[in-house]
């Protein structure tokens, strides 16, 4: 048999499998994003279960296989308490569902790893608002890998963007103002587009300071999850849950 080898993860994606098993994708420190069989873990009482909860973080025990890991053991770490607000765990899981979208298997990035463990728990934490949150989560996720939109220049004209409002075509991957037009974009206010590329700056100091109206919140988070979902080029299913429960003022 393989030798284990210790790890710690961060849950990215759960899938059930056969009758009480289930197939995890983790984002490790050490081994990158990998696939996982966690035996059991669906029975009642299950000893490995603890700590497998989307963006759980974990100290890991796997077990090399042909195709993916076997989970050995399982210890939980950071907070035990997530709540059960369903916009909060809608956001958890469109960011999980993003970084697994994002990040490809193997390529092991500690920085990138305590990035993602960070935002994690941030937005666990039922001390914060989780919708701030996750455009903070998602912005640096974009960043580090590569994927932020264009916010400098007009996407029709090739101009500096001014201090006024426009829209966000994620086709073009970045704003046009008028009088330049394009079908098919997100109207955003001058104000989101301050604070679009104030965060493309790397200011995400202001970010965490800012007090996000409802407008502000609704355009940015929409920009972002249009732009990836361009990228991936496929649905953000957590992004459809989101929209669904966020009415005017909800998790905010």
């Amino acid at each position: 048999m393989p030798a284990a080898v210790a790890d710690e993860g961060v849950i990215l994606r759960r899938r059930n499998y056969q009758e009480a098993d289930r197939i995890l994708v983790i984002l490790t420190r050490d081994h990158g994003k990998v696939s996982c069989l966690a035996r059991g873990v669906r029975r009642p009482r299950a000893r490995n279960a603890a700590g497998l909860d989307l963006l759980g973080r974990a100290q890991l025990l796997l077990i090399p296989g042909r195709n993916l890991y076997v989970l050995a053991q399982v210890r939980p770490l950071g907070r035990a308490e997530r709540g059960d607000d369903p916009v909060r765990l809608a956001c958890a899981a469109l960011f999980a569902e993003a970084a697994d979208g994002l990040l490809e298997e193997g390529h092991p990035d500690p920085a990138l790893f305590e990035l993602v463990g960070e935002h994690a728990e941030r937005l666990l934490d039922i001390s914060r608002p989780p919708r701030p949150g996750l455009v903070l989560a998602l912005f640096r996720l974009a960043a580090e890998v590569g994927y932020l939109p264009a916010l400098d220049r007009c996407m029709g004209c090739d101009r500096p963007l001014e201090n006024r409002g426009g829209n966000f075509v994620p086709e073009l991957g970045g704003v046009v103002q008028p009088p330049c037009v394009s079908p098919g974009g997100l109207g955003c206010e001058a104000a989101t587009i301050r604070v679009l590329r104030a965060l493309a700056r790397g200011d995400f100091e202001m970010g965490r300071r800012l007090r996000w109206g409802q407008r502000l919140l609704s355009e940015t988070e929409a920009v972002l999850v249009a732009h990836l979902r361009h990228r991936l080029d496929r649905r953000l299913l957590a992004a459809d849950v989101l929209a669904q429960l966020v009415e005017p003022g909800v998790g905010a």
